[in-house]
């Protein structure tokens, strides 16, 4: 089970940065790519509704300014014993490409998957060659899980630190209020 989407890039990009994002918001992005792949609405959603959404994903870390403000995206969660990096990535590719990818989310299976297995395939092939990770298997799901968790290796072993805002300790999560539903950041 997973998701693939794919989106060509047309906004700037001002950092190679890696972000980590809470399981949730990642989760919540796939709904934001276009928004965040491109900075012209075309029409397509309200232009308020537009701002509201590249609000968020400003406040996420996303987005600075009108520009992207990551390379790549990791999901993470929080648990009693600490942070736990969850297996799915957004990445950006060096031709500005937007790969999301989400090992757990139930939209496909690979058996019976309506993404072209070449566009999975060349997604996951882009992404290791341009990380410089190796793929050992021959099965897809089992090759995307072997990335991401070799991904997730190399970001943890490079990491001299991990800065976090004293100002955001101690907070709950952020609640905003879209039509009848309260959903978090």
């Amino acid at each position: 089970m997973c998701l693939l989407i794919i989106n060509n890039v047309t906004r700037p990009i001002i950092s190679d940065d890696i972000i980590l994002l809470r399981d949730d918001s990642f989760s919540k992005v796939k709904d934001y790519l276009r928004v965040l792949s491109s900075d012209k609405r075309n029409g397509e959603i309200s232009k308020s509704y537009f701002y509201f959404i590249v609000d968020r994903l400003r406040r996420m870390g996303l987005l600075i300014d009108n520009a992207l403000g990551f390379k790549a995206v990791v999901p993470f969660t929080v648990n009693s014993k600490g942070i736990s990096l969850k297996e799915g990535i957004m990445y950006i590719t060096n031709d500005k490409q937007l790969i999301y990818f989400n090992y757990y989310d139930a939209t496909y299976q690979c058996d019976r998957c309506s993404v072209s297995t070449s566009s999975c395939v060349q997604s996951l092939k882009k992404i290791a060659r341009e990380l410089d990770v190796k793929i050992r298997s021959d099965i897809l799901n089992i090759a995307w899980y072997e990335l991401l968790e070799d991904i997730q290796y190399y970001l943890l072993g490079s990491s001299i630190s991990l800065r976090i805002k004293m100002s955001e300790i101690g907070k709950s999560f952020e609640v905003i209020k879209v039509g009848e539903y309260a959903r978090d950041l």
